[in-house]
């Protein structure tokens, strides 16, 4: 995906469907911490460990565009921007055939699990996001 260095090609499962037979709506934040995920591991990182500390989600956006069916296709892209001294925000778009079906952030900070603290986000994490997936 076109300003995204990692994205995630997903089908959409009968499970995240509601009543009216298309996606509910917290999927599409499922949706979006399965790409960061993904993203995190291209690099060697993982939720609970980016470099001596995990990370938590303090915040986050959805913006619907379009509805999204059984079997549909879609394309999750990810990129990790505003990087901050304990955090970052990682922004997500959700495409189904090259059509913007939502776009949103996820507002993450840098978080001691040890010490339930938030924590400055450890140096070679950074290096690893400006350069880009490993």
């Amino acid at each position: 995906m076109e300003g995204f260095p990692f994205s995630l090609s997903l089908t959409v499962r009968i499970s995240d469907l509601n009543f009216a037979n298309h996606v509910g709506y917290q999927n599409y934040l499922s949706y979006f911490e399965e790409s960061r995920l993904a993203y995190l591991n291209t690099m060697g990182y993982s939720e609970m460990d980016i470099g001596g500390c995990g990370i938590m989600v303090a915040e986050a956006l959805c913006r619907y565009k379009r509805e999204l069916f059984l079997h549909d296709t879609i394309q999750i892209g990810c990129r990790i921007n505003q990087l901050r001294s304990k955090g970052f925000r990682c922004e997500h778009q959700i495409r189904r055939r090259g059509i913007l079906c939502a776009e949103g952030y996820t507002d993450c900070l840098s978080y001691d699990h040890r010490l339930k603290a938030v924590v400055k986000l450890p140096e070679p994490f950074i290096a690893a996001v400006k350069g880009g997936p490993a």
